[in-house]
């Protein structure tokens, strides 16, 4: 039964990108209950740090004020729950992942994942940002090799965490506006 209700799922999910069994659609609502079920434990914890006191209520949030997709493996369960998330206070924004509690026993799927979706942004993007909490050094070093770089160093609530920007290297830009050269 398990099977037949997640073929049906892959079959109905929009594949915005796909490269071999893996592939991006859109979050939506239904993805949720699915989410909240297999979310990884740090990231539990990390909302429970920003504030959460319900993983349901994050991700609803998430799903309704963000641009977010859900990253899967063929007929399988989610793998990661990436996007941006647009803010005015912010002068990039902010890229963020979630990953299932089974992301240990599928770290290429995850890294092949994580290329693919900012490949997807860097089509509509020139700066991203992302804050990760100091303590997961595996999420810092995945962050560097997506081609973001450590800008500084904040703190809240007794936690430090790492601010990260990546310029799009596909576009030539520079970091601010009025820095750029004056064309006659």
């Amino acid at each position: 039964m398990k099977s037949q209700k997640a073929t049906s799922k892959s079959t109905r999910e929009v594949k915005i990108i796909q490269r071999g069994q893996y592939y991006l659609t859109p979050f939506t609502l239904d993805h949720i209950d699915e989410v909240v079920d297999k979310l990884s434990r740090e990231n539990r914890r990390e909302l429970k740090l920003l504030g959460y006191l319900s993983v349901r209520k994050a991700i609803e949030e998430m799903q309704k004020s963000s641009e977010c997709y859900i990253a899967r493996k063929g007929n399988g369960g989610f793998l990661a729950v990436g996007g941006l998330w647009h803010s005015d206070d912010q002068d990039f924004p902010q890229m963020f992942a979630m990953f299932s509690d089974e992301i240990k026993e599928n770290f290429i799927a995850m890294a092949r994942g994580s290329r693919m979706m900012v490949d997807f942004f860097d089509k509509t993007q020139t700066h991203m940002s992302m804050t990760i909490l100091a303590d997961y050094a595996f999420m810092l070093d995945w962050s560097s090799w997506l081609g973001f770089e450590a800008i500084g160093v904040t703190e809240s609530g007794g936690n430090k965490y790492v601010e990260f920007v990546r310029c799009n290297p596909k576009q030539n830009n520079v970091y601010d506006d009025s820095l750029r050269p004056v064309m006659h």
